[in-house]
C-alpha cells in the first residue's frame, strides 16, 4: 500500500465523519433512525462520524441513497484514506500525535522545559528520548529519532508545508540537555531555523512573568480543510490531553496569544538565543 508522507489518513478519517454527519442532519435523520436503514449498528455510525473507523465505498454510497445527496467527495477522501500512514514503519501508532500533526497545515506552540520537537537537533532529540524513568532499546530510540526528523521535513516542504508559531520560554534555553557543545549547536540551529519562512520563534524572558506561562507546555493544531475542528494537545505529569472541542481550543488559543505578546520579537529573540549560547554554553 502506498505510503505518503503529507497525507494523514487518521485527519481524513476525522473529515468524513464531519462531512457524514453533516449530510444525515441535513436529511433531517437522527443518528439511531439512520443506522437502522443503513442496517449497521449504532454504535458502528457513532463511529464513523467521530472519524474513529475506516468508512468504505460501499457504506458511503448507501448513505447517498438513504440521505438522499451527493457525497462524491467523501468517496474521494474515503479512497485517499487507504493510505497507510508513513508513521507505521515506525512502530508509531495511529493515535499517536504525529498522526494529526502530518494533517495539519499551522501548529502554535508553548514550551516551557523542552525545544519544540520540531526545532530539535538529532543530538539534543536522542537525549530527551534516552532519559527516563525506563529504560528504551536502542531500536526504539532508532525509530523515535528518524520520526522526529522525518516530522521536520514539513517546515522545508514547498508543496506541504507545515506552518509553525512558537513561544519557548528562556528557561528552555539554559536547561542543559546533553553536553554544552550539543546545547550550543542547539541554540545555533533555533537562530537559523527561525529565518525559514514557515517558522516564527519568539522567547519569554524570565523577566517577564506571567502565570499562565509556569503551567505546562502545550500546542494547537489547525487543518487547511474549512469546518475541521482544530485540536489542543497537551503533555503533563499523567499523560497527554487532546481536545477539539471549542470550549478547550478556544481558551488555549487566546493564552497562546497572551503569551505570544508577551515574548519578544523574532529578532530580539535571536539575539537573547545568541547571547545565552556564548554566556553559557560556548565552552
Amino acid at each position: 500500500m502506498e505510503t505518503t508522507r503529507h497525507i494523514s489518513p487518521v485527519v481524513l478519517r476525522r473529515e468524513i465523519g464531519r462531512r457524514i454527519r453533516v449530510a444525515r442532519n441535513e436529511a433531517r435523520l437522527s443518528i439511531l433512525e439512520a443506522a437502522k436503514r443503513l442496517e449497521i449498528s449504532l454504535g458502528s455510525l457513532s463511529r464513523f462520524e467521530n472519524g474513529d473507523g475506516p468508512v468504505t465505498v460501499h457504506l458511503v454510497r448507501s448513505m447517498m441513497d438513504v440521505y438522499d445527496t451527493r457525497l462524491d467527495d467523501v468517496l474521494d477522501l474515503v479512497r485517499q484514506a487507504r493510505v497507510k500512514g508513513w508513521w507505521k514503519q515506525y512502530g508509531i501508532s495511529d493515535k499517536d500525535f504525529v498522526a494529526l500533526e502530518t494533517g495539519a497545515s499551522r501548529l502554535s506552540n508553548y514550551e516551557l522545559a523542552l525545544i519544540p520537537g520540531l526545532l530539535q537537533t538529532a543530538d539534543y532529540a536522542r537525549v530527551v528520548f534516552e532519559s527516563g524513568r525506563e529504560a528504551r532499546r536502542p531500536d526504539w530510540i532508532a525509530n523515535q529519532l528518524a520520526v522526529r526528523l522525518t516530522r521536520q521535513e514539513r517546515l522545508t516542504d514547498e508543496e506541504h508545508p507545515l506552518e509553525l508559531d512558537a513561544v519557548i520560554h528562556e528557561f528552555v534555553l539554559r536547561n542543559r540537555v546533553g553536553s554544552p557543545a550539543a546545547m550550543r549547536t542547539q541554540l545555533q540551529h533555533l537562530a537559523l531555523i527561525n529565518e525559514l519562512p514557515t517558522v516564527t520563534l519568539r522567547v519569554l524572558p524570565t523577566a517577564m512573568f506571567s502565570r499562565e506561562a509556569a503551567y505546562s507546555g502545550f500546542c494547537i493544531l489547525d487543518f487547511p480543510t474549512a469546518g475541521q475542528p482544530s485540536i489542543c494537545n497537551s503533555t503533563h505529569a499523567f499523560g497527554e490531553e487532546r481536545q477539539d472541542k471549542s470550549e478547550y481550543v478556544e481558551p488555549a488559543r487566546l493564552r497562546f496569544a497572551h503569551l505570544r505578546s508577551l515574548a519578544l520579537e523574532p529578532d530580539e529573540s535571536v539575539a537573547l538565543i545568541d547571547q545565552v549560547a556564548e554566556e553559557l554554553w560556548s565552552s
